[in-house]
């Protein structure tokens, strides 16, 4: 999945499915992070965006 690019920076930000998967948690709790300002993310007409960083450093530790 590519994700949408956010204007301005060079990061891309992916669904709180495709985070949840990337980070082996439910998408309940990546959704509760994005709403405690825990996750660099933003809400799109109701949809959660995660910046994709976000879940590519949380995949990174696990593979350390």
């Amino acid at each position: 999945m590519g994700g949408t690019p956010v204007a301005g920076a060079a990061s891309v930000e992916i669904s709180a499915t495709e985070t949840a998967r990337l980070m082996g948690c439910s998408e309940s709790y990546v959704r509760r992070l994005a709403r405690l300002g825990l996750l660099p993310a933003r809400r799109v007409a109701g949809v959660w965006l995660i910046t994709r960083a976000a879940g590519a450093a949380d995949e990174e530790s696990e593979a350390a």
